[in-house]
């Protein structure tokens, strides 16, 4: 019998979220990368994916939760990388192109820098980090979904059915 053990998966989710998270907070504060507001969803997805996983491992009822925000967190960077590229358009607060209060209203204070969802406001390595962020949502929902069928299938094998 293949030793199989989903904790670790979990285990390894976690870890690349909460990394993923740090590493978000840590270009905001030291690089002066400004996220935009669906980026701090997608923060806040890697944060909350971080601790089901990590919950998961002792409490056996979350475990279909994880596989449910893994794919919520797929689809929303994909909203957020066609938003980015203009593949449909964003919230009006998030978009360049349309007015908003606050560009309407006289407020003389040019300090403020405003990042736009539509606008990649940072690559890494010539990628925005929207897409990267999708490859990273797509990569935990194939490994947690694919270890789960895997995980099904040997218990299948080892009651007999």
């Amino acid at each position: 019998m293949i030793p199989f053990r989903l904790n670790t998966v979990h285990i390894v989710t976690s870890f690349i979220s909460m990394g993923i998270f740090l590493t978000s907070l840590l270009s905001q504060f030291f690089f002066d990368k400004i996220p935009c507001q669906l980026c701090l969803i997608s923060r806040y997805l890697f944060l909350l994916i971080s601790f089901v996983a990590l919950f998961s491992i002792n409490f056996k009822r979350l475990k279909p939760l994880l596989l449910l925000l893994t794919f919520s967190a797929l689809l929303f960077s994909f909203y957020h990388l066609g938003v980015e590229n203009h593949w449909w358009i964003g919230p009006q607060s998030c978009v360049s192109k349309l007015p908003t209060l606050d560009s309407l209203s006289d407020n003389n204070d040019q300090s403020m820098v405003i990042p736009y969802c539509d606008r990649a406001n940072w690559k890494i390595f010539g990628i925005s980090s929207t897409l990267w962020s999708f490859l990273v949502f797509a990569f935990l929902f194939w490994s947690v979904s694919l270890l789960y069928v895997i995980d099904y299938y040997l218990k299948k094998l080892e009651n007999g059915n």
